[in-house]
């Protein structure tokens, strides 16, 4: 049974002593369930046109040079109260035409995509999420024509509001472009540990005969396996279950070392490529919750040392006291804290008392 996620951020209050907190999030959009599901549910009162994302649907879409990611705060995706009120009074297709995403640069080039297969999709999900076959690229930089790529699409037409608590338009530009600039930071891991990435593009949707609504899209390499959601901890030995958390503690710290903090890094989100193998490949996907700075924007935030571009060691972030592995706790019938001291003492001498005192348990 799925229940809604939880997201893992230092509560404004506690910035100071480092403690980690779990709460709900305000303001922020829920996860995606494990899995695809296919929605139905509508997301404003006002009638939609239907989903265009369906299998066989062909389109083209223009490369988009993505802008630097929004500001993230507190609640910083909920609704106005005026917006609210548009909600009520305006289409959501109206309301689409009268808020365009984010400029950004227009780029120079076209591909040609058509739909294979839905992964995530409908009315009433954060991003649309679809696999493609690659028709005409006219990129040296995109693969041979007959590729299976991955799409994902920011549509705020029929994205989940929460009953209008949430501002989909904010949140779309949040999504995209702090995914798109996430990839690109992170260019070395492309291809080994996270999917290789194909560009941000845009395209545009007929609405009637004269007018056209926009939406962003990303291009990423399809990756093939079961998501640690989907799959299940005892279909794996413990050793291989040690290698898989090993991995994803040693390959989060190195991201972080980029400064960038993946407060969504949840099972959903982690694709085991080989299950049988003893020492089995992940993937970490979804990175539109990315934050830069390893922080938020928050006036208290800005003030705090994070020792941006310096190694953090997963013995400071990771033990047992962060509550950090409160996610994977199916996946470890081991002593946590003994086990991380083992895998990760090399990284003992990087640590200093400033660090201490900074990611401090009291």
């Amino acid at each position: 049974m799925y229940c809604e996620p939880y997201v893992i951020f230092y509560h404004l209050q506690e910035l100071w002593n480092g403690a980690w907190k779990i709460i709900k999030p305000t303001g922020e959009p829920r996860g995606e369930p494990p899995g695809f599901r296919s929605s139905t549910k509508p997301t404003a009162k006002l009638p939609k046109p239907p989903v265009p994302y369906t299998t066989g649907w062909r389109f083209t879409a223009e490369s988009h040079s993505v802008p630097a990611p929004t500001l993230v705060t507190r609640g910083c995706c909920m609704n106005s109260e005026s917006n609210k009120i548009e909600r009520k009074q305006l289409s959501p297709v109206e309301r689409c035409l009268k808020r365009p995403p984010l400029p950004g640069g227009k780029g120079h080039d076209s591909i040609r995509l058509e739909v294979i297969k839905l992964l995530k999709g409908g009315d009433g999900h954060n991003s649309q999420v679809f696999t493609v076959r690659l028709l005409a690229p006219a990129s040296p930089s995109l693969p041979q024509v007959g590729t299976e790529l991955v799409a994902k699409i920011y549509d705020p037409l029929y994205f989940d509001d929460d009953e209008g608590h949430l501002d989909p338009f904010l949140c779309m530009d949040k999504y995209y472009t702090h995914e798109a600039n996430a990839y690109k930071t992170l260019g070395e891991f492309q291809g080994c540990g996270i999917p290789k990435y194909y560009g941000s593009y845009s395209l545009d949707l007929p609405v009637d005969s004269t007018r056209k609504r926009t939406v962003r899209m990303i291009l990423i390499e399809h990756i093939q396996g079961i998501t640690m959601a989907d799959a299940k901890p005892e279909w794996f030995s413990q050793y291989a279950r040690q290698h898989i958390m090993k991995t994803i503690v040693d390959l989060e710290s190195r991201i972080f070392e980029k400064d960038i903090w993946l407060v969504d890094l949840e099972p959903r989100n982690i694709i085991i490529r080989s299950a049988v193998d003893r020492q089995p490949h992940i993937v970490l996907i979804d990175l539109g919750h990315a934050l830069f700075n390893r922080r938020r924007d928050d006036p208290l935030a800005l003030q705090l040392n994070n020792f941006l571009g310096e190694y953090i060691s997963p013995l400071l972030r990771w033990n047992d006291a962060k509550a950090k592995g409160y996610a994977f706790s199916d996946w470890v019938d081991w002593d946590w804290d003994p086990w991380l001291e083992t895998e990760f003492a090399h990284t003992v001498a990087s640590i200093t008392p400033e660090m201490r005192e900074r990611w401090s348990d009291e």
